[in-house]
This record gives C-alpha cells, sequence and structure tokens, in this order.
C-alpha cells in the first residue's frame, strides 16, 4: 500500500521540471505586471498634465475670444486700461501703495 506522502513525492519527482518552468513563466508574469503598473501612473500622469494644460488653454481662448468681441465696448477698453496700464480716468485719484 502506497501512502500519500510516497504518492506526492513521485508526482513531484516526475514533473519538477513543469513545475520549476510554471514558477519561472510565473516570475515573468509578476514582473511583466510591475512594469504595466509603472507605466500606467506614468502615463496617468502625463494624461493629466495634458488636461491640465487643454484647460488653461481653453480658458485663455475664452479669454481672448471675451476681448475681441468687446474691442467696440468703451466701458471694455476702459477697464482694459485700467487692469492692464494702470490709467484712471479724468477726475479721479489714483492710489498706489509701496511693497516696502
Amino acid at each position: 500500500m502506497k501512502t500519500k506522502e510516497s504518492t506526492f513525492y513521485a508526482f513531484f519527482f516526475r514533473c519538477w521540471w513543469t513545475i520549476l518552468l510554471l514558477l519561472f513563466f510565473y516570475g515573468f508574469y509578476l514582473h511583466a505586471m510591475h512594469k504595466k503598473k509603472q507605466l500606467y501612473a506614468e502615463l496617468k500622469s502625463k494624461v493629466d498634465l495634458a488636461e491640465k494644460h487643454l484647460y488653461a488653454a481653453v480658458e485663455t481662448r475664452q479669454d481672448f475670444l471675451l476681448q475681441l468681441e468687446s474691442k467696440s465696448d468703451p466701458a471694455w477698453t476702459e477697464l482694459l486700461l485700467k487692469k492692464h496700464l494702470g490709467m484712471v480716468p479724468f477726475g479721479q485719484t489714483k492710489v498706489y501703495f509701496d511693497r516696502e
């Protein structure tokens, strides 16, 4: 009568190369999955950065379109002069605070 241990050992010694090959391929699989996760994280960060740039570009485009549409509006022109050049209309006093 054969024991379970002797049956196991007989199976193991008959198929040791198959088990070793399976372990070898499992190691390759784990390595490939690790590289895939790293690549996914890298590409995800690049996509996030591209979406951020796209959002900023859309915002800038909308600002430019608004400026183009409002060029003939005198109130908009006055606002731009105040905002970008620091000019004030006649009759108003400009107060400047030095940051020192």
